[in-house]
């Protein structure tokens, strides 16, 4: 069934007569935890450290020693989707101990196989050879990271895909046609950290969108670049950037961060929206555009390109766009138009049954498996 606008009840975990498997989503926070259930919540698991968009704050939940200490008999199973960076590979080891002397089951969502702040891959690393092999699930979210994990940590994972990102609502929304004949493309570079030289960047992105008629870029930065009391402050660079873009027509746009929302509703603007490279593995980035019909451009190397269509690059090796790749993905992505959009009925279809395999994993390792 596709969902409804009429719908205003959510039914309880035992509307289908299961027993309810309490889960500890560690953390909690964030739009993959809150759309691993069921759309209607009947799928009989209650995540407990998983708070609904919009509601009040609750004390954080992480894997670490002390919340697993209070917190661990509370729960059926403990699920990590993230490591907290500042652990020890030791103490990751430790937190896992917590978790089997209570006799729970362990489940790990590999979603980031390299350091998703950027930086200390080695520690990352570490941090996950303590934490897979005292798992009693791995699961992973493309074959191309599942591939990674047989080959760099012996693990076998389940692949599991990525839940849609942008409500249904807004799925179902016309795209805007009121800049016809006008071909947007924006990119995000948030704090200048992105694991390339933003100049460069800028500067292949101008190039490939110079020769492209009723073409406009738009390039965005956090206020805090401009701040000189911030750790990111650094003006000179959003200069070069600025008049790398005017050369083009385009604009570089200063702001705060975006909330959720505003980011998906910028995003539905766009006709392109390129990734400039990426820390970490998987993003919610290309789901979005993947829910909204905004064509995606990420790096190739990526296996966050694996997730949904898109059009990727290449990079060289210090994760510069190939100006040539990069102008064709464009040129590309101004031909074909947005081909791609998720079918709202579809992707409920398919969140219904990501939400059912989780079930079939905590039941299994429950012991309530009855198949």
């Amino acid at each position: 069934m596709s969902p409804s606008r009429r719908r205003r009840r959510r039914a309880s975990p035992e509307w289908e007569g299961r027993e309810v498997i309490t889960v500890a989503t560690l953390p909690g926070r964030g739009l993959y935890a809150r759309h691993l259930g069921h759309p209607e919540g009947v799928d009989g698991v209650h995540r407990t450290t998983v708070t609904a968009q919009g509601a009040p704050g609750r004390p954080p939940a992480a894997f670490d020693i002390a919340w697993l200490r209070a917190h661990v008999e509370e729960v059926h199973v403990v699920h990590v989707t993230g490591i907290p960076q500042r652990l020890t590979p030791e103490e990751v080891a430790d937190a896992a101990a917590v978790v089997k002397d209570a006799g729970k089951p362990l489940v790990v969502t590999a979603y980031h196989l390299s350091d998703p702040s950027g930086e200390d891959d080695a520690h990352h690393s570490a941090q996950l050879e303590a934490l897979l092999p005292r798992a009693d699930a791995v699961i992973t979210i493309t074959e191309g990271a599942a591939a990674e994990l047989r080959d760099r940590y012996g693990v076998r994972a389940m692949v599991l895909p990525h839940p849609h990102a942008v409500d249904f609502v807004r799925m179902r929304q016309v795209r805007p046609r009121w800049r016809t004949g006008q071909f947007v493309v924006g990119a995000h570079l948030a704090t200048l950290r992105c694991p390339v030289d933003p100049v460069r960047l800028a500067q292949g992105l101008a190039d490939s969108v110079a020769g492209i008629e009723n073409a406009r870029l738009h390039l965005h930065v956090h206020a805090t670049v401009l701040d000189s009391g911030s750790a990111s402050y650094d003006v000179q660079t959003v200069r070069r950037i600025d008049a790398v873009v005017r050369e083009v027509g385009g604009a570089v746009k200063v702001h705060r961060p975006f909330t959720e929302s505003q980011l998906w509703d910028h995003l539905f603007c766009l006709d392109v929206s390129v990734v400039p490279g990426l820390h970490g593995t998987h993003s919610v980035w290309p789901e979005a555009c993947h829910d909204l019909g905004t064509t995606a451009l990420l790096p190739a190397r990526s296996p966050a390109a694996g997730q949904r269509d898109c059009l990727t690059y290449e990079v060289d090796d210090d994760g510069a766009p190939d100006p040539g790749s990069l102008a064709m993905a464009v040129k590309t992505a101004r031909e074909q138009g947005s081909l791609w959009r998720a079918d709202p009925a579809a992707r409920w279809k398919e969140r219904v049954g990501l939400a059912e395999s989780h079930r079939k994993v905590y039941e299994r390792l429950c012991g309530m498996d009855r198949s």
